[in-house]
């Protein structure tokens, strides 16, 4: 009871009402995603923060069915949400199909930071959620 009459008290009297804030929102689907640079078949799209940046990152990746993120590591620990599709992930210096992990979509992969390890896929495109801590960056397998 006390504490309606206090906040009926500040409304009367002028109390600065707070801003509402916009909630920004668009599906994983519309988002804009850009290629990546060296890899045909691999795009991904920042949703917060940038790998180069510190603090919390997160991006909207695809692989296209057939496509292969070659062996390589990060220096952080980066956790993947397979979010449709299947991933094939692969632990090494070298893609050995022989050794890999299928993560059919609804599954998480927590990739420990400096990890070498690679991405496949295969009978589909894969959409994953990444997450990590920046800054981030890739270091490639010789």
């Amino acid at each position: 009871m006390i504490r309606t009459l206090a906040a009926a008290a500040l409304i009367a009297a002028g109390a600065p009402a707070v801003a509402a804030q916009e909630i920004a929102a668009t599906t994983i689907e519309e988002m804009a995603l850009s290629p990546h640079p060296d890899f045909d078949g691999i795009s991904a799209a920042m949703i917060v923060g940038g790998f180069d940046q510190p603090g919390l990152y997160a991006a909207n990746s695809v692989i296209l069915d057939g496509g292969l993120f070659p062996p390589h590591a990060h220096p952080d620990d980066r956790l993947s949400v397979v979010l449709s599709g299947t991933m094939y992930l692969g632990v090494g210096d070298t893609v050995d199909r022989s050794d890999e992990r299928a993560f059919p979509a609804g599954t998480i992969a927590l990739t420990p930071a400096g990890t070498m390890h690679w991405m496949a896929t295969r009978g589909g495109d894969v959409r994953i959620l990444e997450i990590g801590a920046g800054p981030s960056g890739t270091t490639f397998a010789d």
